[in-house]
């Protein structure tokens, strides 16, 4: 009766072991830490999709099978898999179940060592795999050592010792470590990665349960180094990494971890990346980058017809100005000094400074989309879309002042194109419309230019306009009144917060190549590929296109840390 209940008691843990995830059965101490769950499954799907077969049949993929590289790469997949008596993808499937890499310093001033294990999925497959490997090892003679322990097969080979469970596999380059693997494998071990209290603020922040996790111990790394800010500056020499990065890591500075998801699906994929910690830590300081945690952030970019992509970014650019001296080193100060008078030039009685800078809201927009050619007479050869710069306004009034610049700049680029000799656009005055309501300044030829394949200027009718608080600047007068259509709308104020937003839309692409196919298949034969071949690349282009639906990057800050996201949608 003790003995089967000993056994049922083994087995009720061994069944526990396998079902958890590997932190569970990685021994405690790792700095850094992987952990990839479902491969082989994953690997499955992308054989199946759609996506894979587009790409294995395009004309790329034919003329990459004529290299030597790839000719040896199927040679060396043929012998694995004749060795293996399966294909690979199903070997994948049937053994890369659950994988983790942990990094261990196990002894001081020397480098770190690794520890990786393998979680079978199909335990007869296994079996197999191993009683095949037994003849190589035989034939690998005193290059590599062979030991059995009950349960376990010891292999050393040099530096590196691999040990063969009916279960797992596991190996590391340090025998001690190799052991600790062992006893956590067995559930023989009382601490783990998983009972790390910065891994469990991770989990806590960003889920379990991807395809990939990372983590890695910020705060061991933090107390190797003195003063604790990881041969970061205290001021920034790079006025773009200061805008754009600097409150990122200044936070990293202060988390305890930093940490890693992937997860992928036949809807997408989505990579996280986050750090903890309170942005109000960090004081005024770097209050002007962070967006408060409890609202959406920065604006979204507006949804309009035919758009193709576009970024918009929460940032106190008054604030930060301000701050400079305080935020820059002093070499940085002279370049803000020739940009106050290079800006100062283009408003006539304004302080940069303490006019013009201040105008700017929190939350600057940039996005391109389709754009008409009905105000021409035909259409220009080369077709781009058309491009807009939006920005907050602290003041409304202050659009007055930026519609200014807006007459000022076309002017000149008149009188630029006119002294040049080459503007070959017919001439045009400055006039203003009124939109749903809202006044527009854009420009009007005086003659309606004809002509099927146009001067690439022809792209380009500036407009401007105040919507709501929010000046817009752009490079097309049919873009320009879908903006303020769209501007008009109510924002979405549920979302989750984005303090950087930028997003591609690869499928509303294909419009475009559709639209330039003449001037890009002309291109392809100029550089020598037969017309055959340049149809059959411009087609793979518009099907893959076609594949992916959104690719968005963002960054949002959390009540308890900060995010950097990344992900896709499929068609």
């Amino acid at each position: 009766m003790v003995t089967r209940l000993l056994t049922a008691s083994g087995v009720m843990m061994s069944m526990a072991l396998l079902a958890a995830p590997l932190s569970q059965s990685m021994p405690a101490g790792a700095v850094a830490y992987a952990e990839m769950t479902g491969l082989g499954q994953k690997l499955q799907q992308l054989r199946d999709s759609d996506f894979f077969k587009t790409i294995m049949n395009s004309p790329q993929m034919e003329e990459a099978k004529e290299q030597e590289n790839y000719t040896k790469a199927m040679a060396g997949k043929a012998f694995a898999e004749g060795y293996l008596a399966m294909d690979l993808w199903t070997a994948a499937d049937k053994l890369l179940s659950d994988m983790a890499v942990g990094v261990y310093f196990v002894e001081d001033g020397a480098d770190p060592a690794p520890l990786m294990v393998l979680r079978m999925k199909d335990q007869e497959v296994w079996a197999k795999i191993r009683e095949r490997l037994a003849p190589l090892v035989l034939l690998a003679g005193e290059k590599v050592k062979r030991e059995v322990k009950g349960e376990l097969e010891y292999l050393t080979a040099e530096n590196l010792q691999v040990v063969f469970h009916k279960e797992w596999a596991a190996a590391s380059t340090d025998a001690a470590l190799l052991e600790k693997g062992i006893a956590s494998l067995t559930g023989k071990a009382k601490e783990n990665v998983a009972a790390n209290s910065s891994f469990q603020k991770m989990e806590k922040s960003m889920g379990k349960g991807q395809l990939l996790r990372v983590w890695s111990d910020l705060k061991y790394y933090r107390e190797l180094i003195p003063g604790g800010r990881m041969n970061l500056p205290e001021k920034y020499d790079d006025g773009f990494v200061s805008l754009v990065l600097s409150g990122i890591m200044e936070l990293a500075l202060k988390s305890d971890y930093v940490g890693l998801t992937l997860d992928v699906d036949d809807k997408g994929l989505k990579l996280n990346t986050g750090i903890d910690g309170k942005a109000a830590a960090l004081g005024e300081k770097f209050g002007w980058f962070f967006s408060d945690p409890t609202k959406p952030g920065t604006k979204d970019v507006p949804a309009v017809k035919g758009l193709l992509g576009g970024m918009t970014i929460h940032r106190d650019i008054a604030d930060w100005y301000d701050r400079r001296e305080e935020l820059m080193v002093e070499d940085l100060q002279a370049g803000f000094d020739q940009f106050e008078s290079g800006v100062g030039n283009l408003f006539p009685g304004r302080d940069v400074g303490q006019d013009i800078i201040p105008a700017f809201g929190k939350s600057i927009t940039l996005l391109a989309a389709e754009q008409t050619f009905d105000h021409l007479d035909g259409a220009p050869g080369i077709k781009l879309p058309g491009f807009a710069v939006i920005f907050d306004l602290n003041n409304p009034e202050d659009g007055a002042m930026f519609q200014l610049l807006y007459q000022t700049v076309v002017t000149i680029l008149n009188f630029a194109g006119a002294e040049d000799g080459n503007n070959m656009r017919e001439p045009s005055v400055m006039m203003a419309l009124v939109h749903n309501g809202t006044p527009i300044n854009t420009v009007q030829y005086l003659k309606k230019p004809k002509g099927d394949r146009l001067d690439v200027t022809y792209n380009f009718m500036p407009a401007s306009a105040t919507v709501n608080g929010r000046y817009v600047f752009c490079s097309s007068l049919s873009l320009c009144k879908a903006l303020v259509d769209q501007m008009k709308k109510p924002q979405d104020m549920k979302r989750a917060n984005r303090n950087f937003n930028f997003e591609l839309r690869p499928s509303a692409m294909v419009g475009l190549v559709k639209q330039n196919r003449r001037t890009l298949l002309a291109k392809s034969i100029q550089q020598g590929k037969p017309a055959v071949q340049a149809r059959q690349e411009i087609k793979v282009l518009e099907d893959v296109l076609e594949f992916v639906k959104l690719i968005r990057f963002n960054t949002a800050v959390k009540p308890d840390g900060f995010q950097l996201q990344f992900n896709t949608q499929w068609n």
